[in-house]
């Protein structure tokens, strides 16, 4: 099992001192974060040379980013809001070379990972498909039968707004519809040999979606330790 994080912070040192830590995985948030393709690469290559696998996930509708990440390095790509058989193939064909995809031979991995990345990569790479919404969840056998697709990373909180529940987590956890589709998400992933994912908000959550059969597991983010334990040790002070 991997066990990963988000980073949001557009710095290389940050991707260095989560890898020094020993996170499985380091997520480089491009959708919702503030890096550039410059940036990203550079946090790339400072994970790499921890031992990290560093990820990136792209913005939405955009397969030619899927493509472009790996060429920068990515070992892995997390797809947003692919929400249907029809977008799942776009960035399944974009993630792969031929004959299983149409990605494109560029990029200087050659220098990082041999000169014979181009026959490795369509094994060594990782292609996860977010399924943050009930119309991905009601495709789920299709899109987790897809060649090229490795897996799916669960968006609860959008899955829930899709399904007309609480964006709260407290209370869309308890909702059986909620419930019923991530149990289904996990069931299609697994029967189709392939890696289901989600995140975590804390170690008891992390236990029961490991216990629920999650094999990447990501903890929060960057910014929430910042955030967390800045905050904590400044109430402390306070109270000296």
């Amino acid at each position: 099992m991997a066990v990963g994080i988000w980073q949001s912070i557009p710095q290389p040192m940050i991707s260095r001192y989560l890898g020094q830590m020993g996170w499985d995985w380091i997520i480089l948030d491009l959708q919702h974060g503030a890096m550039n393709w410059e940036t990203a690469y550079e946090c790339i290559h400072a994970a790499l040379a921890t031992g990290a696998r560093p990820l990136v996930r792209t913005s939405v509708g955009n397969p030619g980013e899927v493509e472009k990440a790996l060429d920068l390095g990515a070992g892995g790509i997390v797809v947003p809001m692919v929400n249907s058989l029809e977008a799942a193939t776009a960035v399944a064909r974009a993630a792969k070379y031929p004959p299983l995809g149409d990605r494109s031979l560029g990029g200087d991995n050659f220098l990082h990972h041999g000169a014979d990345y181009f026959e490795r990569a369509n094994e060594g790479t990782l292609l996860l498909v977010q399924m943050e919404h009930i119309d991905a969840v009601n495709q789920a056998e299709e899109i987790m039968a897809l060649p090229g697709v490795d897996g799916c990373f669960v968006g609860p909180v959008d899955l829930a707004i899709s399904l007309g529940l609480s964006r709260h987590r407290g209370e869309y956890e308890q909702e059986p519809a909620q419930q019923a589709a991530l149990k289904k998400i996990v069931d299609t992933t697994l029967a189709a040999g392939k890696m289901p994912c989600c995140n975590t908000y804390s170690p008891d959550d992390f236990a029961a979606q490991k216990a629920a059969g999650f094999q990447g597991i990501t903890m929060k983010s960057d910014l929430d330790l910042l955030f967390d334990r800045g905050t904590n040790l400044l109430s402390e002070l306070k109270e000296i």
